[in-house]
Parts: structure tokens; C-alpha cells; sequence
């Protein structure tokens, strides 16, 4: 599958996530992060959900290994929250799935999607969705402006 490790294991699109475009695209908005977040520079990094799974990251103070979701996944040995008894009234994924309506993405049917077996499919549609219409490249979920050309995002 390409681009894999983009599935969020929520149903969120990695590609879209701030410390992933920080990571890959921008010393400035990694640093911009480490700050707001009192963390080291080095800790904000990101290869997506589906990386956690296959090896960990150094250590368990990164992101990802972190994160509330994943931790009750692998606690649950399940990979994806639509696969959880409590999908989807979990308050935990409520919460998050509420938090990124707001933005413009729908975890529901972003999961629905990936249960369905449609994965390349939404990973097509949400790379073109978080890309920038003015210089083409990824842009953030949680950015009001693209962190590259400073063009702003209209959802």
C-alpha cells in the first residue's frame, strides 16, 4: 500500500498532522512546536501512525507512543478504533473525532472508508484535500495558513 503509514489508526490523515509536516517539510515549525510544547527538537518528529506499529520509535517519550489513542489500541491489541467494543461512544475518540470535525475531517467516515477496504482511495482523496492550491505542497489539518508559501487554508 502507499503511503501507508498515513493511516491514522483514528482515521485521521497523518499527511495532515502538524508534527508530521514539522518533521518533514520545516526546521521553523519544528522548533515553532518544541517550544509551544516545552519538548526538545528532536522529539518532534513523526512517520505516521501505522509506523508506530512496526517498530516503536526511540524510545517512549516521541510522539506517537504518546498518544492516548494508540496506547488504548495496542492495550486492546486492535489496530483501529472501529474495531473497539466502544466505537464509536468512546469519549476519548469523541473528543478527537469532535476536535477535527471542526477542521473539516470526519474520523467516522474516514474510518468507514478504511473498514471498507477503500484505503488507496481515501489516501488519494486526502492527499489532494491537504495540499495547497498555491504552491502544491502538504499542508496542515491544524494550520490556518500553509507553512510554505503562507497562502491561507480554506476549509
Amino acid at each position: 500500500m502507499q503511503e501507508k503509514n498515513l493511516v491514522g489508526r483514528c482515521g485521521h490523515y497523518c499527511g495532515s498532522c502538524i508534527i508530521y509536516r514539522a518533521y518533514h517539510d520545516s526546521d521553523d515549525l519544528r522548533n515553532e512546536i518544541a517550544r509551544r510544547t516545552e519538548c526538545d527538537f528532536e522529539k518532534v518528529r513523526c512517520h505516521g501512525c501505522q509506523k508506530v506499529l512496526d517498530n516503536g520509535w526511540d524510545g517512549d517519550r516521541q510522539w506517537g507512543k504518546n498518544c492516548a489513542i494508540i496506547n488504548c489500541l495496542e492495550s486492546k491489541e486492535i489496530i483501529y478504533c472501529y474495531e473497539c467494543e466502544d466505537y464509536p461512544k468512546c469519549e476519548r475518540f469523541i473528543k478527537w473525532y469532535r476536535s477535527n470535525l471542526e477542521k473539516g475531517e470526519n474520523l467516522i467516515e474516514n474510518l468507514q472508508m478504511i473498514k471498507n477496504g477503500k484505503t488507496e482511495d481515501w489516501l488519494k482523496e486526502e492527499k489532494e484535500r491537504w495540499t495547497c492550491d498555491l504552491c502544491k505542497k502538504p499542508i496542515s489539518i491544524t494550520l490556518d495558513k500553509c507553512h510554505r508559501c503562507g497562502k491561507e487554508i480554506i476549509r
